[in-house]
């Protein structure tokens, strides 16, 4: 558990960190973290720089993201209907899945305006104020949305995040019966989002399909075109899902 500690140290930080960082994050006494980064250094779930001083994640940790892949075939195939919905928005366009009381981003297909925003692979979304959230949300059951609410404050990210959870659980039926849901500011201000569920052989949601795009290109007749787009994208991988698990 110890060793696990310190690698999860490195993704509360951004950049490297030296051993009296990750004995003062992680709590361990300066000698059993010297032991387990020698250790964790030795099979390259770390690295160390030139002047073997700061530690960095390893690249070995990326064998894992290969896993994961492998065992959730259909992100890869999903690739082919995300380029199609890409081209066809011009906005960036992401797969999801839920993870715990997060989502995770999966695949993520950005333009190339460096203005316009991405949700880059690996990043960690929360489910009331995001659109791919609130799909998932939607697709639990009373008693699992209400565990849900007890362990999560519906906090505030801009002043549009919704924090009443009479009022989200209003918003969270239109969605489930729509099968598409938006996030108008509620997490980034400027930055609107659109997702639809990925359903699996038992019409159960494994996954959202999403698009990111910037407020001063939403307008009413788009909006449409948005949610139309992102149904048809996320139909398309769920027939996929249908094939291949």
């Amino acid at each position: 558990m110890k060793a696990l500690d310190i690698l999860e140290t490195f993704l509360q930080n951004d950049g490297p960190l030296n051993l009296s960082d990750i004995s003062h994050t992680t709590k361990i006494n300066p000698a059993t973290t010297y032991r387990l980064t020698s250790t964790l250094l030795k099979r390259g779930y770390l690295s160390q720089g030139r002047n073997k001083g700061k530690y960095s994640l390893g690249l070995r940790l990326m064998d894992f993201n290969y896993a994961i892949r492998r065992n959730l075939k259909f992100i890869d195939f999903a690739y082919i209907s995300l380029s199609k919905l890409r081209r066809e928005v011009n906005e960036s366009v992401y797969l999801a899945i839920k993870d715990g009381d997060e989502s995770i981003v999966m695949e993520e297909i950005g333009v190339d305006d460096e203005l316009r925003i991405n949700s880059p692979i690996g990043k960690r979304l929360k489910l009331h104020c995001t659109a791919g959230g609130k799909i998932f949300l939607a697709s639990l059951s009373d008693e699992e949305r209400a565990d849900y609410f007890s362990r999560n404050p519906l906090q505030p990210f801009t002043k549009n995040t919704i924090t009443d959870i009479a009022q989200l659980e209003k918003e969270l039926k239109t969605v489930k019966m729509e099968g598409v849901a938006f996030d108008r500011e509620e997490y980034r201000m400027g930055i609107w989002a659109v997702a639809a569920p990925v359903y699996d052989t038992g019409r159960n949601v494994i996954a959202i399909t999403g698009l990111l795009v910037l407020r001063s290109h939403v307008t009413e007749e788009n909006t449409q075109k948005y949610g139309t787009a992102i149904r048809s994208c996320a139909g398309e991988i769920s027939q996929i899902v249908t094939r291949i698990m």
